[in-house]
């Protein structure tokens, strides 16, 4: 009897934990969904109800955001700077990551040790530094910015330091015995065994880089060369004396889809490759 019922409660409660997670969830889902759905009306219309369905369905305000609002213009420019910022990310991560996992040297546990020093130290802290730096190597451009994105010690850098430590040195020694060079067991041995953490970083780094909008504000000088993100920032400026919101919920959702799709898409590949670096550090 006892077993029985400590077996109900504990049924009860996960009742009660999934009713809570669901409307948590739903939570955070249904702002995308009243954007949506608002993005699809006249500016009359959605002063008039926003809480009520579009009479008709305004796709042209997808295109106006695209179009005349420069959207388009900023979409593209935050495509290459995300690819290419991924990419140098990425990969001035990996390269110290697998040094310092398979390479024993003098100082090689005190380049971790600062990597993990640097959690320590409030982002804002080095905000006045990196300005007059920024400032004194005339890199108010989007080199600066790309530059930004190429730091390899750090968040990433620990990532793959835990997936290369976990990878058997044999592969390396069985290339080497086939005249392979230290580059070239890098690049196509570890890399490929460590996939599961690149794919979990590169993820984590394009969302970063898509949404990053300190960076760009800043050092950008030039408003052709706004990023998605700083664009947005723009626009509700702009729209707050124009107040033509529904063309600016269009605009949201366009910068917002790509990460959205991303994230659906590569989830389980994140989580996993996060977890499992985890573990093996």
């Amino acid at each position: 009897m006892i077993k029985e019922r400590r077996s109900i409660g504990n049924k009860v409660w996960m009742i009660v934990l999934q009713i809570l997670f669901m409307g948590y969830a739903l939570s955070l889902i249904y702002p995308f969904i009243w954007m949506f759905i608002n993005s699809l009306k006249s500016n009359a219309e959605f002063f008039q109800d926003i809480w009520s369905l579009p009479e008709n369905w305004l796709w042209v305000n997808y295109i106006e955001a695209w179009s005349a609002a420069h959207i388009g213009k900023y979409f593209f420019n935050s495509v290459w700077m995300t690819a290419i910022g991924t990419f140098t990310s990425v990969m001035f991560a990996a390269m110290p990551a697998y040094v310092l996992a398979k390479y024993k040297f003098k100082g090689s546990n005190i380049i971790y040790g600062l990597a993990i020093i640097g959690f320590l130290i409030p982002t804002i802290g080095t905000f006045g530094p990196w300005y007059l730096l920024m400032q004194n190597l005339s890199l108010f451009n989007p080199l600066g910015v790309m530059l930004g994105y190429a730091g390899g010690i750090g968040f990433n850098m620990i990532i793959l330091y835990s997936f290369f430590k976990g990878i058997s040195w044999e592969y390396a020694e069985a290339a080497f015995m086939d005249g392979a060079g230290h580059f070239r067991v890098f690049a196509q041995i570890m890399m490929p065994l460590a996939r599961g953490g690149v794919v979990a970083v590169c993820t984590f780094a394009v969302i970063g880089i898509w949404n990053d909008y300190f960076q760009p504000f800043i050092l950008l000088q030039n408003s052709s060369q706004y990023t998605i993100a700083v664009g947005l920032a723009n626009l509700v400026e702009i729209q707050k004396y124009s107040a033509d919101y529904t063309v600016l919920f269009a605009a949201m959702w366009i910068a917002v889809l790509p990460v959205l799709v991303m994230y659906l898409v590569l989830q389980e590949k994140l989580i996993s490759g996060f977890t499992m670096g985890g573990i093996k550090g």
